[in-house]
């Protein structure tokens, strides 16, 4: 059964002009601050990297002091120096099981079958009125998922899908299994150097962690626990499955960069400059990388973000004028008979349409943080695209000016060309293939 809900069009036009008034200042602001922000952002990353590259000293393993103070990158292995076992191990039903495992950190995926409850909404419009009318149907399913459902939240507990297809409530989550997520351990070392923080989180755990054994009530499959002693009576929601993942100590040797501060690898920040100042620089990636590689990739990294926001930025800006223009669309819709039609129209016409002044202000905020940040490129791009704007508009103007002179007067009023029969006529008015008078 499904749920219908109305709205009269006085009710969605007061909506749409609340919108229009207040979301589009939010909306235009938020999306003039990321495309700002960007650019600011995308040039002194730029900066700090070139920087990096000129700076950055290659270290060997065996060393703490080399480099010390500077932008330092190695290749070593990971070691287990300062890792302690077990210490990592959940509490609960596991906690045993991996009291040997020793690892950079823990990744725990864990799951429940679960009734979950999935929305289906349709909207029409009213013929007359502007209002419009949503229908909403519930339908049920088991799916395993990552957290918890609260089933007494569910809309149609007594309708048919969910009896059929559910038949129960889904159980709290077991304080005895742990929940999907991920933990590190506070340090490690790689050669002589000690890794801690984000460079500890940036190591892969990929590897599964065998378990030997299983806990009471529990199975074990391959690298997959799972166990029913959870779930609801006479049903099979409340299920769980768990895997567990650390770090592949067959292949230990990763490649990392930063400041070294005393055999502590920390991040870099790169020099001051104008309107660019706590940038910093770090990475650390698996395997053997060289100076170039690491830097290419992080030019690609910084530039895919460059790109994200500003479409990001631009979308919030489109949306915004979109929101604007929102009132239009009920006032067509508020028009008997075709109202729901015109308006549909005017929606769509509105959305292409806010598209241009979004358009125009995301680059002007773009050649604007240019200029500040980069001059001379940024007043050349401008300059060059005022020559575009220039060469196009002449264009225009010579093809309107320099058409032929045909059909055409002196005085500048068009003269209708004569028709094929008027200029079949001689100048007496006769009809020179009949040779009569007409």
């Amino acid at each position: 059964m499904a749920e219908v809900t109305h709205q009269s069009g006085v009710s969605r036009l007061c909506n749409s002009l609340f919108c229009a008034l207040c979301g589009f200042p939010i909306m235009f602001l938020a999306g003039i601050i990321v495309l700002g922000y960007n650019e600011q952002r995308a040039v002194c990353d730029a900066k700090a990297i070139d920087d990096g590259l000129d700076e950055v000293l290659e270290v060997d393993c065996m060393s703490a002091t080399n480099g010390d103070g500077k932008l330092v990158m190695f290749s070593c292995n990971l070691n287990q120096e300062v890792l302690t076992a077990g210490a990592l191990a959940p509490p609960g039903d596991f906690q045993n099981l991996l009291s040997s495992y020793v690892g950079t950190g823990l990744r725990v995926v864990a799951e429940m079958y679960q009734c979950v409850e999935a929305v289906h909404s349709e909207t029409t419009k009213d013929s007359v009125g502007g209002g419009k009318a949503t229908s909403k149907t519930y339908t049920y399913s088991k799916e395993w998922r990552s957290s918890p459902i609260d089933s007494n939240s569910f809309h149609q507990l007594s309708g048919a899908s969910f009896t059929s297809n559910c038949g129960a409530f889904n159980p709290a989550w077991p304080a005895n299994v742990p929940r999907t997520g991920t933990s590190y351990s506070q340090q490690v070392k790689a050669g002589a150097f000690t890794l801690q923080g984000s460079y500890v989180s940036k190591i892969p755990l990929n590897t599964t962690i065998p378990i030997s054994g299983s806990p009471p009530g529990w199975e074990v499959s391959g690298s997959q626990s799972t166990t029913s002693k959870y779930a609801a009576a006479g049903s099979d929601i409340g299920k769980m499955r768990v895997s567990f993942y650390g770090t592949d100590w067959f292949n230990p040797l990763i490649t990392a960069m930063g400041e070294n501060s005393g055999s502590v690898l920390k991040p870099w920040t790169a020099p001051n400059s104008w309107l660019c100042s706590g940038f910093t620089l770090q990475d650390l990636r698996t395997g053997r990388v060289s100076k170039e590689e690491l830097f290419e990739a992080l030019a690609s990294v910084a530039s895919a973000l460059t790109w994200v926001l500003r479409l990001l930025g631009f979308a919030l800006a489109w949306i915004a004028f979109s929101l604007l223009a929102g009132p239009l669309e009920v006032a067509g819709d508020c028009i008997p008979c075709i109202g729901p039609y015109l308006g549909d129209a005017v929606a769509s016409t509105t959305c292409c349409v806010s598209c241009l002044p979004a358009t125009a202000c995301s680059l002007l905020v773009i050649g604007v943080v240019w200029v500040a940040m980069r001059p001379v490129l940024g007043i050349l791009l401008i300059f060059g695209m005022l020559m575009v704007l220039c060469s196009l508009a002449a264009g225009k103007l010579f093809h309107m000016w320099a058409r032929p002179a045909e059909g055409r007067d002196l005085s500048g009023v068009t003269v209708g060309m004569p028709s094929r029969v008027s200029a079949d006529r001689d100048t007496e008015g006769f009809l020179p293939s009949l040779g009569k008078r007409v």
